[in-house]
């Protein structure tokens, strides 16, 4: 997974003479010298990085550096530490200019940004997104494009990570604030938001609501009137839209239940292990019949808490969890769950940017929703 923005790449065939007396450094010193008297990088301002020059050369990282710090010397790049090495003085003075062989540029603006919170890897993060980011990896280079990852903390902006990146279109993981959304729509390139519905821009989300009206229907169905619930962060709107689908079938279908239990997560692994011991603080006969998490991770922490405690799902507790995560395939046996269909999210986001950026696409926004799918792996017990 990346945690920045990835550089642009030249895909030139160049040969070096390996065997002559000139050594490879000032070789490739000097092909980086004419192109930069060529204008090759005048449009971009920066060389690629290190790893992408070591890639085109068949060379050690050193041999790289060596080269690159003869055109530091000459005062013709310096290098700044997080970015990369960037152009100075008289060649970097036409950068942009018309006329720059861009090359270069052509693979620039093949980049997809793809931006999301930090907060969302935090601890390990939830899974759900290191899904996402698999996928649209794999999806973006598909289709012929760079897919730049990158995590921001909740209090910054990307006014300057779209200068660095120059992207074509921008992808939005989750809820983010307003201004992050105006900050990507002022550039004029497409932008789509994921797993989060908002009217600025065109979304692509899973029927949460749905989902979780499922679950609490089979809890139902199989006798279970003691629940508890461990909800994600309360503000979220797939948290809100995950908890108003469960008290549809109590509120409004009138099924019957003793008690709901409801247990604050966020989202992460170790808050399903905290709901776990309090529910176990609780007496045997009180304790809740079946545990509804709503996301595998914090699902898979409340599983490992009771079998740490000796306590069997679903001879003793039934659990039930959301995502359908393939995080703990070797670690737990499967769980039922909800399948949100990340994989055609994904689909239909790239879709949607591909009619974007072929000019094809619908003047206005719009919601897309993905189905979701009740798996039935065995962990709901019948009670009736």
């Amino acid at each position: 997974m990346h945690t920045g923005y990835v550089e642009r790449m030249i895909i030139i065939t160049t040969e070096l003479d390996r065997v002559g007396k000139q050594p490879v450094y000032m070789q490739i010193y000097g092909i980086l010298l004419t192109e930069i008297q060529n204008g090759a990088y005048n449009e971009a301002g920066m060389l690629p990085s290190e790893k992408e020059l070591c890639g085109r050369f068949g060379v050690e990282r050193n041999t790289v550096r060596k080269a690159l710090q003869i055109l530091v010397n000459e005062g013709r790049v310096s290098k700044k530490p997080g970015f990369g090495t960037v152009l100075t003085g008289d060649d970097g003075a036409h950068a942009g200019a018309a006329g720059a062989a861009p090359a270069e540029s052509e693979l620039i603006r093949k980049n997809v940004l793809l931006v999301t919170y930090a907060d969302y890897f935090h601890d390990n993060g939830e899974y759900f997104h290191f899904k996402l980011v698999n996928g649209f990896e794999k999806s973006m280079s598909e289709m012929g494009y760079n897919l730049i990852f990158k995590s921001v903390d909740i209090d910054a902006g990307i006014r300057e990570i779209i200068q660095h990146t120059l992207p074509v279109a921008i992808i939005y993981d989750s809820y983010m604030h307003d201004d992050l959304y105006r900050e990507g729509l002022e550039t004029g390139v497409p932008c789509i938001s994921i797993n989060h519905y908002t009217p600025l821009m065109t979304s692509v989300v899973s029927n949460n609501f749905d989902g979780a009206y499922k679950v609490a229907k089979m809890l139902a169905q199989a006798g279970h009137k003691r629940i508890a619930v461990i909800t994600g962060k309360r503000n979220y709107q797939t948290n809100i839209e995950r908890m108003s689908g469960l008290q549809k079938l109590y509120l409004k279908e009138d099924a019957v239940t003793n008690e709901m239990l409801v247990l604050d997560g966020d989202w992460l692994f170790s808050s399903g292990v905290k709901a776990g011991e309090q529910i176990l603080g609780m007496p045997a006969a009180k304790r809740p019949t079946a545990v509804f998490a709503f996301n595998d991770d914090m699902a898979f922490g409340c599983y490992s808490c009771f079998e740490r405690a000796g306590v069997r799902v679903p001879e003793d507790i039934s659990i039930v969890g959301f995502d359908k995560s393939d995080r703990y395939n070797y670690i737990f046996p499967g769980i039922t769950t909800v399948d949100v269909n990340v994989s055609a999210m994904i689909e239909y986001t790239c879709w949607i940017l591909s009619e974007h950026l072929n000019g094809t696409a619908p003047r206005y926004n719009t919601k897309i929703q993905m189905d979701t799918t009740l798996c039935d792996n065995g962990t709901i017990r019948t009670l009736i």
